[in-house]
């Protein structure tokens, strides 16, 4: 399996958000040299270019930094994190013309996910299916071993909102790790 990875576009705020909470003093220097290692603070100190890989792992140990320092070690927040940037991904063009183009509910939703998940994560297999006499989709995330549950939930609300936008209603998504190497999300009609 090839190291986890994700695209900048992604891991464009959770840099900045660090870097802004260093500059409040509600993150120390201690706070960061204790979530990454010594060679990978050129994250935090250079651009981050948004079609570029990083390495998943860097992202998720600065996930969770933000998540204790400002979410108070909430699994919502990282949910809420992920949401927002399913919104700022989805109000720019190229985004917004891709998720009209996949507009009902059921598979189309799911593969869109997928397609987008190809895009943004390296690494990890995702898959979707859809049981329309239940009105449920599964996504499911394969080769997940380095998919830790910070990115999983951040992963959580960017589906909440995905769904929710092609349903165009409220959805419920619930994720769990099966085993080490799995993620499955739910999501169901609210």
């Amino acid at each position: 399996m090839a190291s986890a990875t994700i695209k900048g576009v992604a891991f464009q705020s959770v840099a900045a958000d660090v870097n802004r909470l260093r500059r409040a003093g509600v993150i120390s220097e201690a706070d960061v040299r204790s979530a990454i290692k010594s060679d990978e603070d050129r994250y935090l100190d250079g651009a981050i270019v948004p079609g570029l890989w990083y390495p998943l792992g860097v992202y998720c140990r600065l996930l969770d930094l933000l998540c204790r320092k400002e979410g108070n070690d909430r699994p919502e927040y990282l949910i809420e994190r992920g949401a927002r940037a399913a919104e700022r991904m989805m109000s720019q063009g190229a985004y917004r013309e891709y998720l009209t183009a996949a507009n009902r509910w059921g598979e189309r939703a799911g593969q869109a996910m997928v397609q987008l998940a190809k895009a943004l994560y390296g690494g990890t297999l995702w898959s979707a299916s859809y049981s329309g006499e239940a009105h449920t989709a599964e996504i499911v995330v394969d080769d997940a071993s380095e998919f830790p549950s910070s990115a999983r939930y951040a992963a959580q609300g960017f589906v909440q909102v995905l769904f929710t936008r092609i349903e165009g209603a409220e959805v419920v998504v619930a994720s769990h790790s099966p085993r080490a190497d799995r993620v499955v999300y739910t999501i169901r009609r609210s």
